[in-house]
């Protein structure tokens, strides 16, 4: 499936459209984010902050090409990982990769919009979600939503960019996202639109602070942030949250 190629600015008013500017990257980003120093490394710590059991039916959420997936599935013994996302062609790299490796009882890609999760309510041990929430045109919605499909006592991940309310933090990640992050991007990828949009889309999501008040609203005990170390320290956490 196609559209259209939009201006970055038009995914903000129409979030539908990300799955499709993924679709046009998805070849190439995999050799984008490996020029990103600690990407896979950051993830697995996120996915590690989980602490799961390793018999877990797992949801990871806007998996993209899976690298998120295969983190999960790592600290998985007898457990399943789900990977979902909206991106056919990004889908689709992720089981090239995959899908041949591994038994679909302990893996599985699934489109799906994230939004309108298909599961039963009380149905899922634990999410992960990296990069995915600031995606989705409505945060409290889809954070409600995910609850519901959580067992009590389930847990979840939010793997996320989030700025502090401090100009410095804006400052920072406004010279990371245009003298970085964009350039080498599309110099790799050949577009801009959707790197654009994600580092817009950075500085408009909600404070550390803002995000974990929604967790709590929505209902999940165990509210905590954790950031990631090094250069990142300032801009990238893991939030983590359990259901009652």
């Amino acid at each position: 499936m196609t559209s259209a190629k939009v201006n970055y600015q038009a995914l903000f008013n129409n979030k539908s459209q990300v799955p499709f500017e993924f679709n046009r990257v998805a070849k190439k980003y995999d050799t984008a984010t490996f020029l990103s120093q600690g990407y896979q490394k950051d993830l697995q710590r996120s996915v590690d902050r989980l602490e799961l059991s390793g018999d877990e039916l797992v949801l990871d959420l806007c998996c993209g090409t899976g690298q998120s997936t295969i983190c999960v599935l790592n600290r998985l013994n007898s457990g399943r990982v789900i990977g979902i996302d909206n991106s056919e062609e990004m889908l689709n790299v992720a089981k090239q990769k995959y899908s041949d490796s591994y038994q679909k009882a302990k893996l599985e890609f699934v489109k799906q919009d994230v939004m309108n999760i298909n599961y039963g309510d009380e149905s899922i041990d634990a999410i992960f979600m990296a990069y995915g929430i600031r995606n989705m045109p409505d945060y409290k919605t889809c954070i409600n939503n995910l609850y519901k499909v959580l067992k009590p006592g389930g847990k979840i991940a939010f793997h996320e960019y989030s700025l502090s309310n401090n100009p410095l933090a804006h400052i920072y990640w406004m010279f990371l996202g245009h003298g970085v992050v964009i350039p080498i991007s599309a110099l790799i990828s050949g577009s801009t639109t959707i790197y654009k949009y994600l580092v817009k889309s950075v500085s408009d999501f909600p404070s550390p602070d803002e995000f974990l008040d929604m967790l709590r609203n929505a209902g999940f005990i165990n509210v905590i942030r954790k950031p990631m170390p090094g250069w990142r320290m300032p801009i990238l956490h893991t939030f983590l949250a359990s259901k009652p």
